[in-house]
C-alpha cells in the first residue's frame, strides 16, 4: 500500500522553514558530535531556532499587513510581542514540530507504515511485560497509521476534552503521523522516557488534533506503569509535559486524560513498537513512487493534465519507508460449520457464545532445559463452543 502524505510532508509545503533549519542543525550536530542521535532540548545546544522563531514572526506579521492594510513600521512598539502571546499557539506548536524534525533528521528519516488489519490486532493486544522490553529500532522513529482503529481512538482524547458542544465527525481518510523518540530521562529520574507527538491531519493543510505526551521507562516498572505516568507526581516542580490540540487551541493537558480517555491509543503505540522488537515481526522495504510521477508529469505538455499529475502526487510520501504486517489479516468471525448445517435443516441451534481472547506478550520458556525466557505475541482471536468453527487461523507473529 502506498503511504498517502504524512504530516512531515505536510510541515515542508506548510512551514519549509521548520524543516531546513532543523536539517541544519542535525548537520551541524553530526559535525561536532558524530555519535549524537538525539537532542532534549534546543535550548541544550547553539540551536537555530531562534531563526525559526524569527521567520515565524515574519509569515504572522506578512499575514497581519496583507489583511489590515498597515506596512510594517505602522505597527505598535511591542507589537512581536504581542503577536506571540496572540498566537501562542501556533508557536507551541511550530516548537513541537522543531524538536521532532531535528531528531528526524538525526536518525536518517525512519518511517514505519503499519497496515490496518495489524493495527486492528495491536489494538485488540493487551500489555504484559516489563518497560524495559520498549526499544525503538531507531532513537526516532515516524510510525503512520491509516487504520479507523486508531484514528478512533486518538480522537477519543479529542471527544473529551474538547469544550465545544458541537459533534464534529472524524476524517478516517486522514493518517496519523507519530514521531516517537527514547531519551535518558531527566530531572535527576534513573532510566528513560519516551516522548511521543502524534498528528491526525490530511494534506494540503487539514490538521484535525495533536497530542504530546512521555512516558516514563524506568527498568523496574511494568508497561501498564509506564501507560499511567503520571510526571506530576513524578516531577511536582516540572509538571505539565503533556499537551493536546483542542477546539483549534494547543494546550498543557492533565497527565490523568492521557490513561483514562487516551488510553487505547497509547496501548496501541506500545504494541506497535513491541511488534517490531518481535523477531519474525514482518517489514517490507518501500520506495515512495512520489519522485517517477513528478518527474513524468515533466514530460506532459499540457498545463492541466500536469497539474492535475502533481496534485495527485501531493497525496503521497516522499519519504522512504517500511510497510508493517503488510500480509495481516482482518479479525473475522465465521459461523461454524455444524452450526450452519443445524439452521438449514431447521432446527433450533443452542445459541453460540463467542468472546474476544485479547492479544497479549508471553514469556515462552525456550533453550536447555527451558530456562531461558524470549517474548512473544499471541495474536488475538474468537473463542466459543467446541461446536462453533470461528474464525480463519490468525497470523502468528513471534
Amino acid at each position: 500500500m502506498t503511504l498517502v502524505s504524512t504530516y512531515y510532508d505536510m510541515l515542508k509545503k506548510l512551514r519549509p522553514y521548520v524543516v531546513e533549519l532543523a536539517e541544519q542543525d542535525a548537520q551541524l550536530l553530526r559535525s561536532y558530535i558524530p555519535a549524537v542521535t538525539s537532542i532534549h532540548s534546543v535550548d541544550d545546544y547553539d540551536s537555530l531556532f531562534g531563526e525559526c522563531l524569527a521567520q515565524t514572526d515574519r509569515a504572522l506579521i506578512d499575514r497581519l499587513t496583507a489583511q489590515t492594510g498597515l506596512s510594517l513600521p505602522q505597527l505598535p512598539p511591542g507589537f512581536i510581542e504581542q503577536l506571540r502571546i496572540r498566537f501562542a499557539s501556533m508557536y507551541l506548536t511550530v516548537t513541537q514540530e522543531y524538536h521532532c524534525a531535528v531528531n528526524f533528521a538525526l536518525s536518517q528519516h525512519k518511517v514505519f507504515q503499519f497496515g490496518d488489519h495489524l493495527t486492528e490486532h495491536l489494538a485488540n493486544t493487551e500489555i504484559n511485560t516489563t518497560a524495559t522490553c520498549i526499544h525503538l529500532p531507531f532513537t526516532t522513529c515516524l510510525f503512520t497509521f491509516t487504520s479507523p482503529a486508531i484514528i478512533s481512538a486518538m480522537q477519543q482524547l479529542y471527544a473529551a476534552s474538547s469544550t465545544s458542544t458541537a459533534l464534529r465527525e472524524t476524517d478516517h481518510c486522514a493518517p496519523v503521523s507519530v514521531f516517537l523518540t527514547v531519551h535518558n530521562a531527566t530531572d535527576g529520574l534513573p532510566g528513560r522516557k519516551l516522548v511521543i507527538n502524534a498528528w491526525h491531519a490530511k494534506a494540503p493543510h487539514h490538521v484535525y488534533s495533536m497530542q504530546k505526551r512521555e512516558l516514563y521507562l524506568p527498568d523496574h516498572w511494568t508497561l501498564e506503569q509506564a501507560l499511567h505516568t503520571d510526571w506530576e507526581t513524578l516531577t511536582p516542580e516540572n509538571s505539565g509535559l503533556g499537551i493536546a490540540f483542542n477546539d483549534g487551541i494547543v494546550q498543557p493537558q492533565d497527565d490523568d486524560a492521557f490513561y483514562t480517555d487516551g488510553l487505547l491509543f497509547y496501548r496501541i503505540l506500545m504494541n506497535a513498537i513491541l511488534y517490531l522488537s518481535c523477531a519474525q515481526a514482518e517489514l517490507t522495504d518501500v520506495l515512495t513512487p512520489r519522485r517517477d510521477i513528478e518527474t513524468r508529469a515533466q514530460t506532459i505538455a499540457s498545463p492541466v493534465k500536469k497539474r492535475k499529475v502533481l496534485k495527485e502526487s501531493n497525496r503521497i510520501t516522499a519519504l522512504a519507508y517500511q510497510e508493517v504486517g503488510a500480509s495481516v489479516g482482518p479479525i473475522v468471525i465465521k459461523r461454524g460449520a455444524i452450526a450452519d448445517s443445524a439452521s438449514s435443516a431447521g432446527k433450533k441451534g443452542k445459541p453460540v457464545v463467542r468472546f474476544m481472547v485479547r492479544g497479549h506478550w508471553r514469556q515462552q520458556p525456550h533453550g536447555p532445559e527451558l530456562q531461558a525466557r524470549k517474548l512473544i505475541w499471541i495474536q488475538p482471536f474468537y473463542k466459543g463452543e467446541e461446536l462453533a468453527q470461528t474464525i480463519n487461523k490468525p497470523y502468528l507473529a513471534t
